[in-house]
């Protein structure tokens, strides 16, 4: 701890320092500030590379206030800004860089690309259309960062700077992964196809081409293209895994070698699968939870996850398995005990349901949804007594569903 504070220590106080001398840099000559901002922003390319992103941006500070007036400074910082996560900041650098140079066509990429992470498909549609059509033109001074790839062991790496060719087949890879998102099919698939073709060494325009494929449910194409990826790079995660649901059992168990055998990507399927999840995919937040739990079987969090998917599907006997297992292997995740119980209903099985409702309500007595449930077995169980009993505790802890029932069950024991 003694080490971080030191640290943290001296770049507060090298910071200072700059702060001192820029106040004296704004006072010199404009050649000289000039200068002095070539080079703030050198050093900021420096952190860049280094992928010292946060780092980048306070250099690139610096530029822009001794030299408001280049496009690059302001296109350099909103690159390192996107990096480090700040999309927002990002696109208004963007914005600023091309008032600066309506031509600066690198800039109009990346405001482009972040129109469509925040699903403003229209708009980058139309930014990626503009910037094909003047693809010949397309020229840049600028660095322009890739961002972090992984390696073999799935250790993340930066992966370096793009090449004004790469950027070319980029602007037609986005632009297919945009159309897919408005859901024009045939400009999805030629765009795609342009993009191999501009650069067909970049495995992951095979793969992207894959998926889009695979949603087609064209699975031979979706192969083939997957197998494309692997002949780039032998080790890349997503084809391989993707590829893994295409083949037979003898090459399947060969990928799961690999892609099991080094690193944890358990906390990647896992994010997948919720994600599939909340879309309703729920064989996809299947498999997802699957993979995961083959790397790491006792995370009880997913163990419980998979347990819910697998009652989505109505494998209410196999969620029941997770659900057991999970709270083995974490006793504080005690909402299990009703996930078992709803799932003992769906079975039919009444006092199964009622015995694990009366587990958690042991540990949490103020759940009203809870009582409502129970009451709800009980019932069902023709057990009147005790369903009065629980409708009555949910209506008292705000349950309103439990009136009907309550009135239905009480009234007739009264």
């Amino acid at each position: 701890m003694q080490k971080t504070h030191l640290w943290l220590w001296m770049f507060i106080v090298a910071f200072t320092i700059e702060g001192f001398a820029q106040r004296a840099d704004l006072n010199a000559s404009p050649a000289e500030r000039k200068r002095i901002a070539e080079d703030y922003y050198q050093k900021g390319n420096v952190a860049g590379r280094r992928g010292q992103f946060p780092l980048a941006v306070l250099y690139y500070d610096s530029a822009v206030r001794l030299f408001g007036g280049s496009s690059e400074y302001f296109f350099a910082r909103g690159q390192a800004k996107e990096l480090a996560d700040n999309n927002i900041g990002a696109l208004t650098d963007f914005e600023a860089a091309l008032r600066v140079n309506p031509e600066n066509y690198t800039a109009l990429f990346k405001r482009a690309l972040i129109y469509h992470k925040q699903k403003n498909y229209k708009q980058a549609a139309t930014d990626f259309t503009f910037l094909i059509n003047n693809v010949e033109t397309f020229e840049t001074k600028a660095i322009v960062f890739k961002g972090a790839s992984y390696d073999e062991k799935g250790e993340m790496i930066f992966s370096g700077i793009a090449t004004l060719e790469d950027m070319k087949a980029d602007v037609y890879l986005a632009r297919a992964m945009t159309y897919e998102q408005m859901g024009f099919n045939t400009p999805t698939i030629l765009d795609f196809d342009k993009a191999i073709e501009l650069n067909n060494h970049e495995p992951n325009y095979y793969v992207q081409r894959g998926l889009f494929k695979l949603s087609k449910e064209d699975a031979e194409g979706a192969e083939k293209d997957f197998r494309s990826a692997l002949e780039i790079d032998q080790y890349h995660r997503l084809a391989l895994y993707n590829l893994s649901f295409l083949v037979d059992d003898k090459e399947k168990d060969e990928i799961n070698k690999i892609l099991y055998g080094v690193g944890d990507f358990a906390m990647a399927f896992s994010r997948r699968a919720f994600e599939n999840y909340q879309k309703g995919k729920f064989e996809e937040a299947l498999l997802d939870y699957d993979s995961a739990l083959m790397i790491k079987g006792d995370n009880a969090n997913d163990l419980m996850n998979r347990g819910m998917v697998k009652a989505k599907l109505d494998r209410h006997k196999a969620a029941i398995k997770d659900f057991e297992n999970s709270v083995y292997t974490d006793n504080t995740l005690v909402r299990n005990f009703v996930l078992i119980g709803n799932s003992y209903q769906e079975l039919n099985n009444y006092p199964q349901a009622v015995t694990y409702y009366q587990r958690y309500l042991r540990s949490e007595k103020g759940d009203g949804v809870v009582y409502y449930n129970m009451g709800l077995a009980y019932m069902k169980a023709h057990k009147d007594d005790e369903a009065c009993e629980s409708l009555r505790t949910a209506y008292d802890l705000g349950e309103e569903r439990a009136e009907p029932a309550l009135e239905q069950v009480c009234f007739k024991l009264e």
